[in-house]
């Protein structure tokens, strides 16, 4: 009698069960009995042999047919190992209810994805070229059904989404299946819009935004195979498309592959996955690509194509911060030169600025989290952008007890103010960047982290001002999200156009890199630093958080580190502390990548069982502070 490994969509591992059949049931959804209540799951294996360690095992209640491919359901497995966590949490990210509700025929209100009124207007995409020979590449590669990885460096977002554009619709006319995935939900409307009008009915989106009627209608479609284009961010990439031909994954470097709840997974480790257990190409783009990407394209995994050589990009010049202004006099002509055909100035934070105490030279920070405290020189408050917390801006120095605390470093508002004195008897507009703002002439001010994109370039020069900001930021990728940032707003900046970097150090080699595009120099120089200092790609990085119960023993924390030294076979650093007293949190590294991973899938079940403590593990971490 056969059984059979059944995963339901709970915080479970895999359940055994029987049915009186020969027939191999991977990836059929069933009906099983759990705890005097009845549950649908999905099979994921089968066994010949009753496991010795069950007593009573259930029979199926319903089988209801098969949902997922086997090659799907090995990738689902393969989740469930690489980031330590239960079949069952990652059986929640495959539109499982909709593909029940699909399945027992209840039939839901649907519900088309609205349409926007500038519908039939031209679309910024309708202009772009490709290169013809990526293309050619990509197809080629889809037309012999085997699995690829391609890495290609684009010139900008926009040629991303035309390329991916030109491709499906190819792939359309030959019958194929494509899954298009990128970022942001804005990005993929953008897509869907143009794919739609021209393809109809053929192209669904998914992303989390959507109603439940619209999720489900797109599912349907997806399983009775009637829509060849999906368009999604992270989470369509567990949609179950049936013959699945090519994934492509806009801008892979974005922070917003990371999932934030739990399984911690990244949306591209996952696409080249799922391509290459399905058996069909995967191409990934960016205007930086990862350093990880990069090495692997170096050790020949994956395929490297140069498009961004291949168009006009704006000049970078790096010139010297000064001390008493905060623009070089370079910068300030340009602002002078060129305001009429727009010119958008960049701060790396908002509020005035820092504050530094002149006594001992500490920056206040936020007493709770430890993160520096942003000063609001008309309200005289300060706050913290992470725990959100205000108060008044103390008189002394909460360190040594000094009177003397000034402003250090450049926000939104301290731009404005220096910008409305110097251009105060001059007509000169100087407002908030939006990316919705259709006369781009004056001075734009905007924060790095809140710009909007456009996906048409509007000025003529761009300007960061304070740059080594983003140089400081405790990460071992601070150069690589710096130069990305960079990157990621060139776009904004017409291809004849300047962009400024304002740095106290402009002698620094990294910017040797910058000033001319050389990436593969920059690229050649992280990984060296990287392999010297045990980072990725060289290493694996495991993040173990914990939180302490109130009924936590003294020696709780000790004894959970004693156990990862005995049992993980990884370098333990921590216990390191988090923004809450109760909460800390370990980091586990080894270059030994799978060993760790099939350590703690062995352990992780001891590591929760100790008493007083939640435990959390997040795979590749994003972030290795608190």
């Amino acid at each position: 009698m056969p059984y059979y490994d059944v995963s339901i969509p709970l915080k479970l591992k895999t359940l055994t069960y029987y049915y009186e059949s020969q027939k191999d049931l991977k990836g059929f959804a069933v009906t099983v009995p759990l705890k005097y209540k009845l549950y649908d799951g999905i099979v994921i294996n089968q066994r010949l042999d009753k496991p010795a360690e069950i007593r009573d095992i259930k029979k199926f209640e319903h089988i209801w047919g098969q949902v997922y491919s086997k090659n799907f359901i090995d990738f689902l497995r393969w989740m469930s190992f690489y980031y330590v966590t239960e079949t069952g949490t990652i059986l929640r990210l495959t539109f499982f209810e909709e593909i029940m509700s699909y399945l027992k025929g209840k039939k839901r209100q649907k519900r088309e994805i609205p349409e926007h009124k500038h519908q039939k207007e031209k679309n910024f995409l309708e202009g772009l070229s490709i290169n013809h020979e990526t293309y050619i590449k990509i197809i080629n590669a889809v037309k012999k059904r085997e699995y690829k990885t391609f890495l290609i460096h684009s010139p900008s977002i926009p040629y991303e989404m035309k390329l991916m554009a030109e491709i499906a619709n190819e792939l359309f006319s030959l019958g194929e299946t494509s899954l298009l995935i990128l970022p942001e939900i804005r990005d993929v409307k953008e897509l869907y819009r143009f794919l739609r009008d021209k393809l109809e009915e053929n192209v669904v989106m998914l992303h989390s935004g959507m109603r439940a009627s619209e999720r489900y209608l797109t599912i349907e479609k997806i399983m009775e195979d009637k829509a060849k284009i999906i368009v999604g961010t992270r989470f369509a990439l567990f949609s179950p498309i049936k013959n699945l031909s090519l994934i492509i994954l806009s801008q892979e470097s974005n922070w917003l592959y990371k999932a934030e709840e739990s399984p911690r997974y990244n949306a591209r480790e996952s696409a080249i996955m799922r391509g290459l257990l399905q058996g069909c190409p995967v191409v990934l783009c960016d205007s930086l690509p990862s350093v990880t990407s990069y090495w692997n394209s170096m050790r020949g995994k994956f395929e490297f194509i140069d498009d961004f050589s291949e168009y006009p990009h704006p000049e970078l010049i790096i010139v010297k911060q000064p001390y008493g202004s905060i623009f070089h006099h370079e910068v300030l002509l340009n602002l002078k030169l060129h305001e009429k055909e727009g010119v958008l100035v960049i701060a790396p934070r908002t509020g005035f600025s820092l504050l530094r105490c002149a006594e001992c030279g500490e920056v206040l920070k936020c007493e709770k989290c430890g993160y520096s405290l942003i000063y609001h020189r008309d309200s005289k408050l300060i706050d913290c952008n992470r725990c959100n917390l205000k108060s008044k801006t103390p008189a002394n120095c909460p360190y040594c007890g000094g009177i003397e605390i000034h402003p250090t470093g450049t926000g939104v508002e301290r731009l404005w103010k220096e910008l409305e004195n110097i251009f105060s008897k001059r007509e000169i507009s100087i407002k908030n960047y939006n990316f919705e703002n259709e006369q781009i002439q004056g001075i734009f001010i905007g924060q790095a982290g809140k710009i909007k994109k456009s996906y048409n370039p509007q000025f003529k020069v761009l300007v960061f001002v304070d740059f080594d900001f983003f140089l400081s930021i405790p990460d071992y990728r601070a150069i690589e999200n710096a130069f990305g940032k960079v990157l990621s707003l060139s776009h904004l900046v017409k291809h004849d156009g300047n962009i400024f970097i304002q740095t106290r150090n402009p002698e620094n080699e990294i910017f040797k890199f910058f000033r001319s595009y050389k990436f593969r120099e920059f690229y050649l120089y992280e990984l060296k630093h990287r392999k010297e200092t045990l980072y990725p790609p060289f290493v694996r990085l495991v993040k173990l958080n914990i939180k302490l119960k109130k009924n936590a023993s003294e020696d709780i924390v000790e004894n959970i580190k004693k156990f990862l030294q005995l049992n993980i076979k990884a370098e333990i650093i921590g216990p390191l502390k988090k923004k809450k007293k109760e909460e800390l949190f370990f980091i586990l590294r080894s270059q030994d990548k799978r060993k760790l991973i099939e350590d703690l899938n062995l352990h992780m079940d001891e590591i929760k069982s100790f008493r007083g403590i939640y435990c959390k593990i997040e795979v590749d971490p994003v972030s290795l502070i608190g």
